[in-house]
């Protein structure tokens, strides 16, 4: 039998606060580089809230897939298991730019089914689950009702593993006059929960890995919205869109 939603909710929920209050101070050794290549940097904040999620989620007794560590406790044949960012937004918490979170998806049947959101600067716990709708801190919460992109606000972002060639800027820029606003947060999994609970009115963004966007997949869903995107992946970047029905109906046929 499969474990029920509700209490894996409370267990990741009790995670995610844990890790974040562990996070919120952003003392001298959790800001210690591990590494800083590229468009990356990892820190000793994502191994130590990794380790604070593992040892709170083995408790359920499903497998944990980890940006950092990959398989925990388990193995690529489960059917359900954890997909977590320890810490989402890595680069803007080195900074001390507050926009930055912990993000937990359940995968059931291969998809998300499942996500927990904590932004730990600004308490606020996003909480959701296929048929059981999504909430911000208990408060009910839906995705927004805007149907054009001349007046939405979409949020967006340049991943690690993003094209960065003058034919995909080019592109980029392109697309960019047809929406109201657009904005780069510095975190997958904030922006989508943004659009959950209609701060933002549409995400996209083309390689990013699964970790990064399974909880605020499964936030979006439960809020209402829909989300298109490649099939779900551990292995390799997809490219994802999340919005209300109207907008992805819109982005559809651009």
């Amino acid at each position: 039998m499969a474990p029920d939603l509700s209490s894996l909710l409370l267990r990741a929920q009790e995670a995610a606060h844990l890790a974040g209050a562990e996070l919120r101070p952003r003392t001298v050794d959790w800001l210690a580089v591990d590494s800083d290549a590229g468009h990356d940097v990892k820190l000793a904040a994502d191994r130590r809230s990794e380790a604070i999620l593992a040892q709170v989620l083995a408790a359920t007794g499903l497998p944990i897939f980890s940006e950092e560590a990959g398989w925990i406790d388990g193995g690529a044949d489960a059917a359900d298991f954890w997909l977590i960012d320890p810490l989402d937004g890595t680069a803007n918490y080195s900074c001390g730019v507050p926009l930055c979170c912990v993000s937990i998806g359940l995968m059931r049947g291969g998809r998300p089914c499942a996500g927990v959101i904590y932004d730990f600067n600004r308490d606020e716990m996003f909480v959701g689950a296929s048929r059981q709708g999504a909430s911000l801190n208990g408060a009910p919460i839906r995705v927004s009702a805007k149907a054009s992109r001349q007046v939405a606000i979409l949020s967006t972002g340049l991943p690690v593993r993003a094209d960065y060639s003058d034919q995909a800027m080019a592109a980029f820029a392109r697309d960019i006059p047809h929406w109201k606003k657009v904005r780069m947060v510095g975190s997958a999994a904030l922006s989508l929960a943004y659009v959950a609970c209609g701060r933002f009115d549409a995400y996209r963004e083309q390689a990013i890995m699964l970790w990064d966007v399974a909880a605020g997949w499964a936030l979006v869903e439960a809020a209402g919205g829909v989300v298109r995107a490649d099939v779900p992946d551990l292995g390799r970047p997809i490219d994802v869109f999340a919005s209300n029905a109207a907008l992805a109906a819109a982005h559809g046929r651009a």
